[in-house]
C-alpha cells in the first residue's frame, strides 16, 4: 500500500526514495527488488511489470499503481523534479523510458509561463521521459504536439504544501528515487498596503438660532420671511449667522450648503452670490452692524436658484470652498461659527427664524 509523506527541503533540495512511499511489498504492478538482487545497482529500486496493453497505461493514467509525495516549500521558485530511473532495454517494442506524473492538481497549469501543451493521459497527469539502460535522471516533460522541444521537468511552486502523484506507464521501467532541486527564487514583491476602510462621512447640522441671527438690510426690524436677491425690486442683502458649529479644523469637508424653506412659489431667474465672513466669530446683526458692514473674504459661490415651491425645502449651491477659505485664512483648530452673506437679482422667498417652519439651516458634510 502506498504511502504519502510530507517532506522539506534542506538547502533548496530534497532526496525522497522510493521505497519510503511504495514499501517492500507494493500493489498495483510494483515489484521491488532489494539492494543487489537485479536491481542494477540500485538502493531498493522499484520494477513495474505489468502488461501495458492490459492496464492501458500507454495512453490514460492507470488507477492502480499510484504513489505520492507532499512538499512543504518555503521559498516562491522553480523547482526541478528529477528521477533516478532506468529501462530494461532500448528497443521500443518492449520497452518504454517514461512514467506519469502529476504535480499537485494539474502539472501543465505548474509549468513556467509559455511551456507548450504536455502529453496527458488525464486528471491531470503528462509524460515525464528519459530513462536509459543504465540509471540516469529523468528530467524532460513530453510535449504533445510534433515539433515542440520538450521542456525540462522544471516546475513553479508558491510558498505552502504541493503534491507530486506518479503512475506507471511503461513496462520494464525501474525507478529508484526522487529529487527535488530548487533552481530559481522569486523574490518577494512590496507588501501590500493594508486596506483601509472607507472613511464614513458625518454631517453637521446647524440652524438660525435667533432673529438677530438672519438679517435683511431693507427692512427696519425682524421679518417671518427672508427675502433673497430683490425685495419690491430693490436688491438688498441677507446676513446668515450659524453658531455652535464645532467642526474640527482638519476635517475634509466633501460638501457644504444652506437649506430654505419656501414660503411663496417662484419659477423666475434668480442669480445669487454667497459670501463668507472672515472670521470665526462673527457677531450677530444689529443695524449698525448688518451683513453690509463686515469684512468678507474675495472668495463667492455663484446660486442659480431652481423654481421653488411653497412649503418645499431646497438646498442653496455648494459653499464648501468659502468654509475652507475661512479656516485656512484664520487657522483655526476648530470651527464655532460663520456668517454670510446672499445677494443678487431675482427673488426667492424663504422662511425666517420668527416664521412658523424650519429656520435657515447650514449642513456641512466631512470624513
Amino acid at each position: 500500500m502506498a504511502v504519502t509523506r510530507k517532506y522539506g527541503l534542506v538547502d533548496g533540495r530534497v532526496k525522497v526514495q522510493i521505497e519510503d512511499l511504495l514499501g517492500t511489498n507494493p500493489t498495483g504492478g510494483w515489484v521491488y527488488q532489494a539492494p543487489g538482487v537485479g536491481n542494477r545497482n540500485a538502493e531498493g529500486a522499484h520494477y513495474y511489470y505489468k502488461s501495458q496493453t492490459a492496464e492501458g497505461s500507454l495512453k490514460t493514467v492507470p488507477a492502480e499503481g499510484r504513489f505520492s509525495f507532499s512538499l512543504d516549500i518555503k521559498e516562491a521558485g522553480t523547482y526541478s523534479i528529477l528521477l533516478r530511473a532506468a529501462r530494461d532495454t532500448n528497443n521500443p517494442g518492449d520497452a518504454r523510458n517514461d512514467i506519469w506524473i502529476r504535480v499537485d492538481g494539474d502539472t501543465q497549469s505548474a509549468m513556467p509561463e509559455g511551456t507548450p501543451t504536455l502529453t496527458s493521459g488525464g486528471e491531470g497527469f503528462v509524460k515525464l521521459k528519459g530513462a536509459q539502460t543504465s540509471w540516469v535522471n529523468a528530467h524532460q516533460f513530453s510535449t504533445h504536439t510534433s515539433g515542440d522541444k520538450n521542456p525540462a521537468s522544471t516546475v513553479v511552486f508558491g510558498v505552502g504544501e504541493h503534491t507530486i502523484t506518479f503512475a506507471p506507464r511503461s513496462i520494464g521501467y525501474h525507478i529508484d528515487s526522487v529529487q527535488v532541486i530548487q533552481t530559481s527564487r522569486f523574490e518577494p514583491g512590496p507588501a501590500p498596503e493594508p486596506e483601509q476602510p472607507e472613511p464614513v462621512t458625518e454631517t453637521i447640522s446647524v440652524a438660525v438660532r435667533a432673529g438677530s441671527d438672519d438679517f435683511e438690510s431693507q427692512k427696519a426690524g425682524p421679518s417671518q420671511v427672508l427675502e433673497l436677491g430683490k425685495i419690491g425690486g430693490v436688491a438688498q442683502s441677507v446676513g446668515l449667522r450659524f453658531q455652535g458649529i464645532g467642526l474640527d479644523g482638519d476635517a475634509d469637508i466633501k460638501a457644504a450648503y444652506f437649506v430654505f424653506e419656501a414660503t411663496a412659489t417662484s419659477s423666475g431667474t434668480a442669480r445669487l452670490a454667497i459670501e463668507v465672513q472672515d472670521a470665526t466669530r462673527p457677531g450677530t446683526y444689529s443695524a449698525l452692524k448688518g451683513p453690509d458692514a463686515r469684512a468678507y473674504l474675495d472668495d463667492e459661490v455663484i446660486w442659480n436658484a431652481t423654481a421653488w415651491q411653497k412649503g418645499e425645502t431646497y438646498r442653496s449651491a455648494d459653499i464648501s470652498s468659502l468654509i475652507e477659505a475661512v479656516i485656512a485664512d484664520n487657522g483655526i483648530d476648530t470651527l464655532n461659527a460663520l456668517a454670510f452673506r446672499v445677494t443678487g437679482s431675482g427673488q426667492r422667498a424663504a422662511m425666517a427664524w420668527e416664521g412658523a417652519g424650519a429656520a435657515p439651516e447650514l449642513v456641512i458634510e466631512y470624513v
